[in-house]
C-alpha cells in the first residue's frame, strides 16, 4: 500500500532567483486565524498571461458571502499585466507571489504548500464561482454544482461520470480535504486526475450551494487530447488495473470511430 509523503504547511514561499515579487496579507506578518467553527476554506488561482479573464476569477471569489476561505494566487511570471491586476487586490489576497515555474502543476504545487484550510479547491485564472458558491454546510470533499464554457460561448451543465474512467467533473469543482499531498508532476496534463484519486472518495454533493462553478474549457488538455487520454489510461491502470484501462481505451477509440462517420457519441 502507498504511503503518502505529507508536508508541513507554509506561509510565504522561500526566496528564489525566479521570484519577481510577492505581496498579500502574509507578508505584513499578518496570517489566517481561523476563529470560526466554520470550516476555513483555502482557495488558489493559478494564472499566466490571462490580464482578459483574471481580474472576473478574482472579484467572483472575494464577493462571496461566506467570509471563512483564504486566497492565494500563484502567478507564473507574466509578462501582460496580469501582476498588475494581481497587486490592485493585494490588501484582500492571503498570498500571491510571481515567479517562473515548470508547469501547471508545479504551480499548484506551491498552493498546496501554502494551504492552511480544512478544504482546497483551485480556480485557476479563467473559472470564476457564480453567485454564492460556499457556504457553512460544507463537509469535505465535497463536489460542487459545474457549468462549462466553450471558446464559442456556449454554456452547459456538468454531469458527474465513474471515477474509473477519468475525472468525474471539472477539476475546479471539487473541494478536497487538504491532505497535504502534492500532484506527480511526471504527468504534465492529467496530473489532476491522480491528485483526485489519491484523496479518496467523494461522497458528498454540494446542493445547499447558492450558485455553481464555471469552467473555462480552453485549457492545454483541450488541445492535447492524445497525450491527456495516454496519461488518463496510465493512471487508470496505477490505480484500477487492466481491465478498467483497457475499458477505457475501447470507448475512446469508439468514440473516435463514432466521430469519424458523423455519429453522436452517448
Amino acid at each position: 500500500m502507498l504511503i503518502e509523503q505529507q508536508f508541513e504547511s507554509i506561509l510565504i514561499l522561500p526566496k528564489n532567483k525566479n521570484r519577481i515579487d510577492e505581496g498579500g496579507i502574509r507578508t505584513q506578518k499578518f496570517h489566517e486565524k481561523n476563529y470560526s467553527k466554520k470550516p476555513l476554506v483555502s482557495i488558489i488561482t493559478v494564472v499566466y498571461n490571462d490580464e482578459k479573464c483574471l481580474e472576473g476569477t478574482i472579484l467572483s471569489v472575494l464577493n462571496q458571502s461566506y467570509k471563512n476561505f483564504e486566497y492565494i494566487v500563484i502567478d507564473g511570471g507574466s509578462t501582460d499585466k496580469s501582476l498588475n491586476i494581481i497587486k490592485k487586490y493585494n490588501d484582500s489576497i492571503n498570498y500571491w507571489v510571481s515567479e517562473k515555474d515548470f508547469g501547471i502543476y508545479h504551480a499548484m504545487n506551491k498552493g498546496c504548500k501554502l494551504a492552511l484550510g480544512d478544504g482546497l479547491i483551485f480556480l485557476n485564472s479563467g473559472d470564476k464561482f457564480v453567485g454564492n458558491v460556499l457556504n457553512e454546510k460544507l463537509q469535505f470533499p465535497c463536489l460542487l454544482p459545474c457549468k462549462v464554457k466553450e471558446k464559442n460561448g456556449e454554456i452547459w451543465d456538468k454531469k458527474i461520470s465513474n471515477i474509473r474512467y477519468g475525472m468525474p467533473t471539472s477539476h475546479q469543482a471539487m473541494i478536497f480535504n487538504n491532505k497535504k499531498i502534492l500532484y506527480n508532476l511526471s504527468y504534465k496534463i492529467s496530473s489532476d486526475y491522480d491528485f483526485f484519486i489519491r484523496h479518496g472518495s467523494f461522497v458528498n454533493f454540494n446542493s445547499s450551494s447558492n450558485g455553481y462553478v464555471l469552467y473555462n474549457n480552453s485549457g492545454v488538455s483541450k488541445t492535447k487530447k492524445w497525450q491527456r487520454d495516454f496519461e488518463t489510461i496510465v493512471i487508470i491502470y496505477k490505480h484500477f488495473g487492466l481491465l478498467t484501462s483497457f475499458i477505457f481505451l475501447t470507448k475512446k477509440i469508439k468514440k473516435m470511430i463514432y466521430k469519424m462517420i458523423g455519429i453522436k457519441w452517448h
